[in-house]
C-alpha cells in the first residue's frame, strides 16, 4: 500500500513542478543560445558589444538568479501545500478513510517531497552550468576533482561530518515543513496561519541553538589561540578537526532528535488531534 501512496502522490505533485522545472532548463538553455551568438557571457557583458544586448545579457542572469530562487521556495512550499491539503482539509475525509496509518501516509508523501527537492538542487544547478559554465570553469573543476580524488584517503573527520550534515537536511526540512503544517492544523479557522506562526517559532528556536554552538565554537577557537603559524599541514588539519569534530557532532545529534520530534509530533497529530476543515 506504501508503494500505492507513493505512486499516487508522485503523480499528482510533479503535474505542476515538472512544467516549473521545465521552463527554467529551457529559460537557461535559450539563454545560452543567446549569449553564444553574442560572443558568450563574458562579451555579452562588457563595454565592446550593442548597449542593449549588454542590458539583455544583465536581465538574463538576474531572471535566471530569480526564477532558480523561486522555483526552489515554490517545490518546498508546495510541498508542504500538498501535505495540509490531502489531511487538514475536506480531502483529509477520503485520506483518513484510506486502509493506511498515518505513518505510511507520512514516508509516501515525504519520500515525494525529497525526492523533488533533490531534483529541484539538480535542475537549479543544470541551469546555471547551461548558463555560466566554460572551458576554463571545466578544467578548475577537473584540477579541484582530481585533488580530492588523490587525497581521498587524507580527508579529515570534519569534512564527512559535514557532508552527513548536508545529507540530513532534506530530511530535516520535510519533517520540519509536516510538523509545521500539523500544529498549524490545531489552530481553529486560521491553519494556514498557525502553520505560517509555528514554522517562524521552531525556525527561530532552531537558530537560538545553531547561533550558541557557533557562539560556543567560536569561544573554543579563541581560547585555543587558533593560529597555525608554524605548524605543518597534518598539525593544522588535526587542530582545526580537534576543533570542529565536536561541534559538527552536537550539531548532527541535534538535527537528528529534531527529525524525531517533528515525525512523532507528525504523526500524534494525525492520530490523536486531527482537526479537519
Amino acid at each position: 500500500m506504501l508503494g500505492k501512496l507513493f505512486k499516487h502522490e508522485w503523480k499528482a505533485i510533479s503535474r505542476l513542478l515538472l512544467i516549473v522545472h521545465g521552463f527554467i532548463l529551457i529559460f537557461a538553455l535559450l539563454s545560452r543560445i543567446f549569449l553564444e551568438i553574442n560572443g558568450g557571457i563574458n562579451a555579452a557583458l562588457s563595454d565592446d558589444v550593442n548597449g542593449i544586448v549588454s542590458l539583455v545579457a544583465a536581465l538574463i542572469i538576474f531572471f535566471i538568479i530569480l526564477f532558480i530562487f523561486c522555483a526552489a521556495m515554490f517545490t518546498y512550499v508546495y510541498i508542504g501545500y500538498r501535505f495540509y491539503k490531502n489531511i487538514f482539509t475536506e480531502q483529509g475525509y477520503l485520506t483518513n478513510t484510506l486502509p493506511v496509518t498515518p505513518k505510511q501516509i507520512i514516508f509516501s508523501k515525504g519520500l515525494t517531497g525529497l525526492l523533488w527537492i533533490i531534483i529541484d538542487v539538480i535542475v537549479l544547478a543544470v541551469s546555471l552550468a547551461i548558463l555560466f559554465t566554460d572551458t576554463d570553469l571545466l578544467a578548475g573543476l577537473t584540477e579541484v576533482f582530481g585533488n580530492i580524488s588523490v587525497s581521498f584517503p587524507d580527508i579529515p573527520a570534519f569534512f564527512w561530518l559535514l557532508l552527513l550534515m548536508l545529507l540530513i537536511s532534506p530530511f530535516l526540512m520535510i519533517a520540519h515543513l509536516y510538523f509545521c503544517v500539523s500544529v498549524g492544523s490545531l489552530v481553529p479557522n486560521h491553519k494556514v496561519l498557525g502553520a505560517i506562526g509555528t514554522y517562524i517559532v521552531s525556525y527561530i528556536v532552531m537558530q537560538i541553538f545553531s547561533t550558541v554552538v557557533l557562539g560556543g565554537s567560536g569561544f573554543a577557537f579563541a581560547s585555543g589561540s587558533m593560529s597555525t603559524t608554524g605548524m605543518t599541514n597534518v598539525e593544522a588539519t588535526t587542530f582545526v578537526t580537534n576543533m570542529l569534530n565536536p561541534i559538527f557532532i552536537v550539531s548532527i545529534i541535534f538535527e537528528l532528535i529534531c527529525l524525531l520530534l517533528f515525525f512523532f509530533v507528525t504523526k500524534y497529530i494525525m492520530t490523536k488531534k486531527l482537526n479537519l476543515e
